[in-house]
């Protein structure tokens, strides 16, 4: 048999115990170049033919850093091509990401980064997705948890496998992983962004770890982690409640009436369990978010929202849940002229709609639902209003229903009269929250260009 290294050895009895990878695996690892992921592509490459599993690599240029990301990629694509190991390499625009989502530039690039290697990794049938976590990433994300806020499932940082993702490396030490890259004389790039201290994870690494353990508990570290383990044990024998949802296109909904005779705590599970089958995790969720949820659960009305635009509501029995806010208005047949551009308050209705001409310097601070709107496209005055029979929208060259668009996009038949709709006196330009009308759209040589932002609105 193959003598191994000690940390070999060690992520080998994890594999094994925690059935991370099973023989006929295709394993697509997250290769940044740096410490973590080079020595976790280095031990599966060791270990792949006493596994039986194949390897491959996905390298993610998230345009952040420059020459310095360019440095990475090209330190990524030359390790692999040295190991004949076959590598996926991407580029894309984090920080336009940013803008456009409305969230902080450490969660744009997290997002973008899980999106892309499911996005590979269904390319190319993996099996398993090895993500380079250590034991040192473990601990300052319990503590990022309890910072923000979280229950007992945020206390147990993160799993060992979830889904295709697997954690090898969950129980090894940062030092260890210096240790063994030294051992074996192998080389790896910096990320300079781990020492900005603008970064939560990076003010726990570096301030808040080394303040507990030289004032507290020099074992702090050890603490934490084993909290966390020993919290996953014992959520391992709570399965996660499942509740009877339906999904009709981008709608998910469940009726209140399940609720009724159960306990808080299964309420709360079943939540949880809800929020994953929309949202895809819980990352974010705070307490005070599960209490909105609960609260319009119980008035049996009413609407709010969760990280990343997911909008939940009652209505009429059920909880639905949607990505992206949906604003509706509960009155019948309606429509307004506007003043464009300018500012619009219709109090009838309980909106506010404002428009302005794009400047050079761009409009980075809008927060509330907006789009763009090829001025030149459009013959005024422009109007708001309702749903029409017959209404009609272009999309990717072809003119469809707008009915068919409300149906693939879970919108229930009696609220197709409350969603708004802009348009000019001969075509629908914008419904916010759903689509842009492809005659309405900004292209390159676009002269004057419209935007249009909407929100709720209270006299």
């Amino acid at each position: 048999m193959k003598k191994y290294p000690c940390l070999v050895k060690s992520v080998s009895r994890l594999i094994q115990e925690q059935e991370l990878i099973v023989p006929g695996d295709r394993v697509l690892v997250a290769f940044s170049g740096g410490p973590d992921s080079t020595t976790l592509s280095d031990i599966l490459e060791q270990l792949r033919n006493e596994f039986k599993f194949q390897l491959a690599l996905f390298h993610l240029n998230h345009g952040l850093r420059g020459q310095e990301a360019l440095r990475d990629q090209n330190f990524c694509i030359d390790w692999a091509k040295k190991r004949n190991i076959e590598i996926f390499v991407e580029q894309f625009d984090v920080k336009a990401y940013k803008k456009e989502q409305s969230i902080s530039l450490e969660e744009a690039a997290r997002k973008i980064r899980y999106q892309k290697l499911k996005e590979i990794a269904e390319l190319w049938k993996a099996d398993k997705i090895a993500l380079g976590h250590h034991r040192n990433d473990q601990v300052e994300t319990i503590l990022m948890n309890i910072i923000r806020g979280t229950g007992i499932h945020g206390l147990r940082g993160m799993p060992f496998r979830n889904g295709k993702f697997i954690r090898p490396l969950l129980k090894t030490t940062l030092d260890e992983i210096h240790h063994y890259l030294e051992e074996q004389h192998l080389t790896y790039v910096v990320d300079s962004t781990n020492l900005d201290q603008s970064f939560l994870r990076n003010r726990i690494r570096l301030g808040l770890i080394p303040f507990l353990k030289k004032d507290f508990n020099p074992k702090i570290e050890e603490v934490i982690f084993r909290l966390g383990l020993n919290l996953q044990e014992s959520l391992s024998t709570f399965p996660e409640e499942e509740w009877p949802v339906e999904k009709n296109g981008q709608l998910f909904r469940f009726p209140i009436n399940r609720l009724i005779g159960i306990s808080d705590l299964k309420k709360r599970r079943g939540l949880i369990a809800f929020i994953k089958q929309v949202k895809g995790d819980t990352y974010q969720v705070t307490r005070a978010h599960f209490k909105a949820l609960e609260n319009i659960i119980k008035k049996g009305k009413g609407q709010t929202m969760l990280p990343e635009k997911i909008s939940f509501w009652v209505d009429n029995g059920y909880i639905y849940a949607r990505r992206g806010e949906l604003l509706l208005v509960d009155i019948p047949a309606w429509s307004y002229a506007l003043e464009m551009p300018g500012i619009n308050q219709l109090e009838d209705i309980g909106l506010a709609i404002e428009s302005f001409l794009k400047t050079p310097h761009g409009h980075d601070d809008l927060k509330t639902i907006w789009c763009e709107i090829d001025l030149e496209k459009c013959k005024f005055p422009l109007v708001l209003r309702n749903f029409l029979k017959g209404d009609r929208v272009v999309i990717n060259g072809k003119e469809k229903k707008l009915k068919t668009i409300f149906q693939l996009q879970g919108i229930p038949e009696n609220w197709r009269r409350k969603v708004p709709i802009l348009c000019d006196q001969e075509k629908i330009l914008w419904i916010p929250g759903i689509l842009l009308d492809e005659r309405a759209q900004v292209q390159e040589n676009s002269k004057s260009i419209l935007i249009v932002t909407m929100r709720t609105y209270k006299r």
